[in-house]
């Protein structure tokens, strides 16, 4: 009967380590520096650890980082804004995200408008892949993940 135990037990833990999960989970990640966010921009690849595929015929949502920490970018509306990066890790809007308000056609994208508005206005906690490809921005209720796209 132990033996069974353990086989079952040692077969659910393999299944466990086996599956990929989102691309950061299997990366060791680190607190950003500014200057390892500035002048660059990120596709939006992964939502509350599940991947994530645009829509056909609409723009992958991005997050890029510019000069001062100015940041812009898309989900289904446009947004941008200062903010502040603290030593700990959070990323918060120093005075409001600007965003356009339309209504999209697919509801994944007007969600994700009001995850970023509310990552970027209540504060993130932000982290990068030791690599620098990967992006993570996390509160209690959501993860969102980014791949390098470019150098802005």
């Amino acid at each position: 009967m132990k033996k069974v135990l353990f086989t079952l037990l040692s077969v659910a833990v393999l299944a466990a380590c086996a599956s990929k999960g989102s691309p950061m989970s299997q990366l060791d990640t680190k607190i950003p520096t500014v200057q390892e966010l500035q002048h660059h921009q990120y596709e939006l690849v992964s939502v509350n650890g599940k991947p994530f595929e645009a829509e056909k015929g609409s723009g992958k949502p991005t997050i890029a980082f510019g000069q001062d920490m100015f940041i812009s970018g898309q989900m289904c509306n446009r947004y941008s804004g200062k903010v502040d990066l603290t030593e700990r890790g959070m990323l918060r809007a120093k005075a409001g995200i600007a965003m356009t308000r339309m209504l999209c056609t697919d509801p994944v994208l007007n969600s994700l408008d009001a995850d970023i508005s509310e990552l970027l206005g209540n504060g993130a906690e932000v982290e990068i892949s030791n690599n620098g490809q990967y992006l993570r921005l996390t509160n209690p209720s959501t993860v969102l993940e980014f791949k390098l796209a470019d150098k802005m």
